[in-house]
């Protein structure tokens, strides 16, 4: 730890929730608690060069482009044969169209070797958060032998425990969208790995009354900027906020919140005509666990680390 502050590189595809998962980590820095050694971006709620669009939207409103940024993979390992529907627009933000574009000059790339060279020049010390699809992670594992050894240990919203998706009937978004880099990220590492699943986003249950009428209402320029794009996003018809990315976030700075976990050791499917990009957990124990499952958080402390932002 650098003057006793965890440090952390962030994988984002941002996407709303994304953006709202940073804005938690960028708070974190502010109170000297976490140090932002990069942000990664990738593609999966957009394409990559908007993704860059909007991390550098966020750093610019929030006055931290001092942050270095890296545009990651255009493309997973195998794309989709279908149209993967976009839950956050065509741009990941709503598509409400922000006045004018941000400064894209210092976006380094590619991603894989940037983020790699930052954690073998420092082994043990550096967490990885991601929540996006784990292309740029799994490039990184392929293309540096000691790189998943050097890893603290890894924080990943994606994938699920029960079965349960939301892309297909067994499948979670991020890990849909790039199964094999998901396997490649579960197969390799062996530091500690933390999955915060889409199950568990379900679990909290926050109001869009909430979300708009007491956190919405804060004068913090970057989420009002939050609340034009998700207005613009979700139906009049929906009753539950779930900011998935940002659950996972919250998690990581303050484990405490985590009420619920349980170990697996924990695969993904990559071949099953219903069932690709699902988890696979091995119930029957017969492998050594390698992940933690993060099954339930704290809503109410969840809610107080909004309402400090």
């Amino acid at each position: 730890m650098a003057d006793g502050k965890r440090r952390v590189i962030v994988d984002v595809d941002v996407g709303t929730d994304d953006f709202l998962a940073l804005l938690i980590l960028l708070n974190a820095e502010k109170n000297r608690e976490i140090k932002i050694e990069a942000i990664v971006c990738s593609m999966g709620n957009t394409t990559v060069d908007n993704v860059c669009i909007n991390v550098m939207r966020l750093l610019e409103t929030v006055k931290r482009t001092d942050i270095p940024v890296f545009k990651g993979a255009a493309k997973q390992f195998i794309p989709p044969t279908h149209p993967i529907k976009l839950f956050h627009g065509k741009d990941g933000f709503g598509d409400f169209m922000p006045k004018g574009l941000p400064n894209m000059e210092t976006v380094q790339e590619p991603a894989a070797s940037l983020i790699a060279n930052i954690i073998l020049g420092d082994p043990g010390e550096i967490s990885l958060i991601c929540v996006a699809p784990l292309t740029n992670l799994a490039l990184a594992l392929r293309l540096y032998g000691s790189f998943a050894d050097s890893i603290k240990d890894l924080w990943i919203m994606g994938g699920n425990y029960t079965a349960v998706g939301n892309i297909t009937p067994t499948a979670e978004y991020n890990f849909y969208i790039d199964p094999e880099a998901a396997f490649i990220v579960l197969d390799t590492i062996k530091k500690p790995i933390f999955i915060l699943t889409w199950e568990t986003c379900l679990y909290p249950k926050i109001t869009f009354d909430w979300r708009f009428n007491v956190f919405g209402a804060k004068t913090n320029p970057a989420i009002q900027l939050l609340n034009q794009a998700e207005r613009s996003i979700y139906k009049k018809d929906e009753k539950i906020w779930l900011p998935c990315d940002a659950f996972l976030a919250a998690a990581f700075l303050k484990p405490e919140i985590i009420t619920k976990k349980s170990q697996h050791y924990a695969s993904v499917e990559l071949h099953g005509a219903q069932t690709r990009g699902q988890i696979v957990l091995d119930h029957l124990k017969t492998k050594k666990e390698n992940v933690t499952i993060i099954e339930e958080i704290d809503t109410e402390a969840f809610k107080q680390i909004l309402n400090d932002l």
